[in-house]
C-alpha cells in the first residue's frame, strides 16, 4: 500500500510532462564541475529527477558566453523543448542498471558500504551505474548527518515509474 506522498509521486511521474509542468517545479543544486576552460553548477529538477541542467561559466580570459545545458537521463538536449519531449519517452534501463537496481533496498542505506559490497559481488565498479539510476528516477539519494560529516544515503525510488518497473521485472515495455 502506498502512502499519500508516494501515490502523488507515482502520479507525477506517470503524467504527460509539459513546459508548464517543468516550470511549476524548481531546480536544486546537485554538484559542481571543473574543467580547464569552464566551471559549472549542476542542478536536478525537484519533481522530475530525470531532468537536469548544467550552467557552464567560462574561466577568466575566455570570451565565450555562459550557457545552460539541459539533459534527460544524463544525455544532453539541444533545448528545454527537446528535454520536455524526451521526458515523455520512458527511460530505458541497461542490463547493468537492472542488475544494480535489483539490489537497491526500499529502505534508506548508506551509499559507500552498499556501493563497495555490490561492486565486490558483481566484480566491477558501480558508481556510474548508481548515478545513471538516479538520473533516470529509479533511485533517490540524500545527505544525512553523520558522526563527523554528512554522509550519502540511497534507496529505491518509493514509486518507480511504471515503465521502469516493467523493465525491472523483465516484461516488454
Amino acid at each position: 500500500m502506498l502512502t499519500p506522498s508516494e501515490t502523488r509521486a507515482r502520479e507525477a511521474r506517470e503524467r504527460v510532462v509539459t513546459l508548464e509542468t517543468v516550470m511549476a517545479g524548481r531546480l536544486r543544486e546537485n554538484g559542481h564541475g571543473d574543467a580547464k576552460d569552464w566551471f559549472s553548477v549542476l542542478y536536478q529538477h525537484t519533481t522530475i529527477p530525470r531532468l537536469q541542467a548544467m550552467d557552464k561559466f567560462p574561466r577568466r580570459g575566455r570570451t565565450v558566453p555562459s550557457e545552460r545545458v539541459w539533459s534527460v537521463d544524463g544525455l544532453p538536449c539541444a533545448s528545454l523543448d527537446e528535454a520536455v519531449e524526451r521526458l515523455n519517452i520512458p527511460a530505458v534501463l541497461t542490463d547493468e542498471e537492472r542488475e544494480v537496481l535489483d539490489r537497491v533496498p526500499v529502505e534508506w542505506t548508506l551509499l559507500v558500504p552498499f556501493r563497495k559490497a555490490i561492486g565486490e559481488e558483481l566484480g566491477r565498479q558501480i558508481g556510474t551505474t548508481i548515478l545513471m539510476l538516479r538520473q533516470k528516477g529509479a533511485i533517490e539519494n540524500e545527505l544525512r548527518p553523520g558522526p563527523e560529516r554528512r554522509q550519502p544515503w540511497l534507496r529505491r525510488a518509493p514509486s518507480l515509474p511504471a515503465s521502469l518497473e516493467s523493465q525491472k521485472e523483465g516484461a516488454a515495455v
